[in-house]
C-alpha cells in the first residue's frame, strides 16, 4: 500500500509535466491578410446645358439668291446638319410656330438650301 502511495506521489510530477504546455510548442495563429480593393477613381457626370434662347445670337449664313438672312428675322436659309428644332430655338420661336409659318408637313424632311420663314 505504501508503495502504491508513492508510485503514485512519483507520478504526479510527471501528469503535471505531460498536462503543462510549457514544455510544447503552441502554435501561433496570424490572422489573414485580406487585400482591401483599389476604389475605381469617381468621375463626375457632365451634361451640357444649352444655353436660354434669349443668350443664342442668330448665326449670318449665306443665303440662296432672292432669300433673306438669318440676320434680319424673316427667312432662313438650312445648313447642312440643322434641324427644325435647333433652328427654333436659335430664332427663339416654337418648333409647332416653325412648322405652321412653313407648312411643313413632314418635319423630318429638312433640306440644306430650303428656306423657311421664321415667324415672329
Amino acid at each position: 500500500m505504501v508503495r502504491r502511495v508513492l508510485l503514485l506521489l512519483a507520478m504526479v510530477p510527471l501528469l503535471v509535466a505531460a498536462c503543462s504546455p510549457l514544455g510544447r510548442a503552441t502554435p501561433t495563429v496570424t490572422p489573414a491578410v485580406v487585400p482591401t480593393p483599389t476604389p475605381f477613381p469617381v468621375l463626375p457626370i457632365v451634361t451640357p446645358t444649352p444655353p436660354p434662347p434669349s443668350l443664342v445670337p442668330p448665326t449670318p449664313t449665306p443665303s440662296a439668291p432672292g432669300a433673306g438672312t438669318a440676320t434680319d428675322g424673316n427667312t432662313y436659309v438650312v445648313q447642312p446638319g440643322d434641324t427644325l428644332y435647333s433652328i427654333a430655338v436659335r430664332f427663339g420661336v416654337s418648333l409647332e410656330a416653325l412648322i405652321e409659318a412653313n407648312g411643313i408637313e413632314d418635319p423630318n424632311r429638312l433640306q440644306a438650301g430650303q428656306v423657311l420663314v421664321i415667324p415672329r
